[in-house]
């Protein structure tokens, strides 16, 4: 790019400081700010009346902030079930994972029996049998005081239990799970709450939210609900559809009576398609959103302005008895609200696998990186092996204009032939083995590694960059030489092992990822470095590992990416003069490869050995007598180089022609010296035929000097004059040469 005096400094992919922190509970995703309660949803019972708010919701949510709320999150838990079908294990239980440092999306499965790539539960509901006894769709929040953490999950155990989807959506359990933990690590017992009466046929997905208005929390979930109470004659074929219903708590023991927040039906016949699994995150000005359209099944993006509408319900009003059907389909658009579709009202704006026409999209979970303006969205693709990703850097964005990551399980897989859902350039990612419809809580160092040191952790590599020297490289920053992988770990349990092998993985300017086919097993030590093979333009790079404490290779495990920008061309320095005009350019070029340069980040100039001074375009000198040495050097954002000089003749102290006559056939050279300064001059004249002195010159003199060349005929050559003289009292001596062209006498 050509040089530009305002230079924009580069930012860094990701840091060490957290974020600004507006939220303290997660919803089954990250980030569900305090919210103020809305008299648009009065119906509640024991809802306090809300302050009138017609602002956006960042300022309320900073004021909600709970006690302790300056502390940094900078490490993220995942609360998640497994299938019911994975690998014959009772899947349907709790696990926690721990994010691999500060980064959202490598995570470390946790609990592991040791020797074996197998993971237990943390929480379990098997023995003693209570409820369902299998846990699903785990919801992971802070408390208002920050000071405890509440999970909430489905009561439901599909494995093995020989029902229909249809049977678990008219006779299932209405009931949600609650666990309570003050370190992620020690748990209560669980508590099994009805919150809906026996018109409800299940209770789905439950997550919550703190409302600081009101001092309560608000909790909602799927549920279909049908005309009479009689679960027990209840046609399981005619089932209904499902609704999102809301209650509040203050203390996720006593639960308001429920009501519905959103109620479409999305059937086309009788396949009970509604709306469920939603969840939500506030920005400094909105509210979002995200629920699952049973039909088409598909995550669509709504937002509201303003907590007044934070209540406002979606949808048909509900009546009683309730309906089981509402054919035909109930479109999006009905009874519009407060809550706006972000992309196309009809919801055509959805998050989609790239190359799929179907899949089923459910359960997703969004939240805010802790460092950077970043937005992750987790959906469980649950007909294609679980979750799939994208990232944004604004909420705002349509979900089909977010970055599409890929699916977490094509690499656990090693990547398998059957995966549909694979990104050929984006990182390797590693959620833990088999996840599903989970939640995402940021947490505090000191939280993660109380986590990290109570369970059978693997080994904690890291990956960073280096010079050649050892020095630390920054993140996402340009160099001129290929940085290595600085290959560090934490063992948390004092196994004293370490990475059982390594491979080293990159990618270069938007292309496939490169696995390298070495495997490195052997000389493994603290702090070794892999050399990378970097191309010019945008690179990353992450290492492969598998922990020693855990048997087999099934689970593979990736360090963070580490970012760098390569440019090794130098920048290009321009420099014309036209007399006392001078004209500088630089520009960074673009690599052999097309890739673009790291820009100019400075340019100087200075005369002789004056001071250096920002370039300007053009620069008119002021006249002198004697020669100057112009020096122009311009540096990339790499550190790359380029230094060129120019000189801007002088006046001199006398003017010089050359002229050639003939003398019979031979060639004489005439030199001639005009004085222009006002002092005398005196000055010695060589040629290639003689020297000779001028003697001192008066102002506006000349004389010439002759040199016989007895010669025919000469070459062309130059004239060297050197005059002196004494100007203002200063003695100067310039030495000017004057080229000639060739002469013929013959």
């Amino acid at each position: 790019m050509p040089y530009s005096s305002s230079l924009t400094s580069l930012k860094p992919r990701r840091g060490r400081a957290a974020a600004r922190i507006l939220t303290i509970a997660t919803t089954g995703a990250l980030g569900v700010a305090m919210l103020a309660a809305s008299p648009a949803m009065a119906q509640l019972p024991q809802q306090a009346a809300a302050t009138e708010v017609t602002a956006g919701v960042g300022a309320a949510a900073q004021d909600a902030a709970p006690a302790g709320a300056d502390e940094q999150y900078e490490r993220y838990v995942f609360a998640s079930f497994h299938g019911g079908d994975d690998g014959g294990r009772n899947g349907e239980q709790i696990w926690i994972s721990a994010s691999k440092g500060n980064d959202p999306l490598n995570w470390y499965e946790l609990n592991y029996d040791e020797g074996t790539s197998v993971s237990q539960p943390i929480l379990q509901t098997v023995n003693p049998p209570q409820g369902q006894q299998g846990l699903r769709d785990p919801s992971l929040i802070r408390s208002a005081d920050g000071e405890s953490f509440y999970l909430l999950a489905t009561d439901l155990k599909t494995y093995q239990d020989g029902q229909s989807w249809s049977y678990r959506q008219s006779k299932g359990s209405r009931n949600l799970v609650v666990y309570e933990s003050e370190d992620l690590v020690t748990w209560s017992e669980p508590r099994f709450i009805k919150v809906e009466d026996d018109h409800a046929g299940n209770v789905w997905a439950p997550e919550a939210f703190y409302d600081e208005k009101s001092g309560q929390y608000i909790v909602f979930w799927a549920s279909n609900l049908y005309p009479t109470d009689d679960i027990q004659n209840r046609n399981t074929s005619q089932i209904s559809y499902n609704r999102i219903r809301v209650a509040t708590t203050k203390d996720f023991v006593t639960f308001s009576e429920p009501t519905t927040w959103v109620n479409l039906d999305r059937s086309t016949g009788r396949q009970g398609w509604g709306m469920i699994d939603s969840t939500m995150i506030a920005t400094d000005d909105r509210i979002y959103r995200l629920t699952k359209d049973e039909n088409g099944f598909r995550v669509l993006l709504q937002y509201i302005d303003s907590l007044d509408d934070l209540y406002d319900t979606w949808g048909v009003e509900e009546t009683i008895p309730y309906v089981t059907n509402r054919n035909p389909i109930t479109p999006l658009t009905q009874s519009p609200n407060a809550w706006t579709m972000v992309g196309n009202p009809d919801g055509s704006s959805k998050w989609q696998i790239p190359g799929l026409t179907g899949g089923n999209l459910e359960g997703p979970l969004v939240f805010k990186d802790n460092v950077e303006d970043m937005w992750y969205v987790f959906i469980d693709y649950a007909s294609g092996g679980g979750y799939v990703a994208w990232r944004s850097d604004s909420m705002d964005k349509a979900p089909n204009e977010w970055e599409y990551l890929g699916q977490s399980w094509c690499n656990t897989t090693g990547l398998s032939r059957d995966c549909t859902a694979r990104s050929e350039s984006s990182p390797y990612w590693s959620l833990p083995v088999s996840p599903r419809h989970g939640s995402v809580l940021p947490v505090t160092l000191e939280e993660w590694e109380g986590v990290m040191a109570h369970y059978n952790s693997p080994v904690h590599v890291e990956a960073s960059l280096v010079d050649a020297e050892g020095a630390p490289v920054a993140e996402d920053t340009w160099v001129n030489e290929a940085p290595r992988v600085k290959v560090d770990w934490t063992d948390f349990n004092g196994t004293g092992l370490s990475p059982s092998w390594l491979r080293l993985i990159e990618g270069h300017n938007d292309g496939p990822r490169v696995v390298s086919p070495d495997t490195i097993t052997s000389g493994i030590t603290q702090g070794m470095t892999l050399p990378l093979d970097a191309a010019e333009g945008t690179n990353w790079a992450q290492v492969e590992y598998r922990d020693a404490s855990l048997g087999g290779d099934a689970v593979m495990l990736w360090t963070t990416d580490a970012a760098y920008k390569l440019d090794t061309t130098d920048p290009v320095v321009d420099v014309e003069v036209d007399e006392w005009e001078l004209s500088v350019s630089a520009t960074d070029p673009a690599a052999s490869n097309g890739s673009e340069g790291s820009g100019v980040a400075s340019c100087e100039v200075r005369v002789d050995d004056g001071e250096w001074t920002p370039c300007a375009a053009t620069t008119t000198l002021e006249p002198s007598i004697v020669d100057r040495t112009v020096t122009v050097r311009a540096l990339d954002n790499a550190g790359n180089e380029t230094t060129e000089t120019a000189v801007v003749e002088g006046t001199g102290l006398v003017s010089i022609t050359v002229d050639h006559r003939c003398v019979g056939a031979r060639v004489m050279q005439l030199v001639t010296l005009t004085n222009i300064e006002g002092a005398p001059v005196t000055s010695t004249v060589e040629t290639e035929y003689g020297s000779r002195p001028v003697p001192s010159l008066g102002e506006g003199k000349s004389r010439s000097q002759p040199f016989a060349t007895r010669s025919e005929s000469i070459p062309s050559g130059a004239v060297t004059v050197t005059s002196t003289a004494t100007i203002d009292g200063e003695e100067l001596t310039v030495e000017r040469s004057v080229e000639y062209a060739a002469a013929n006498c013959g």
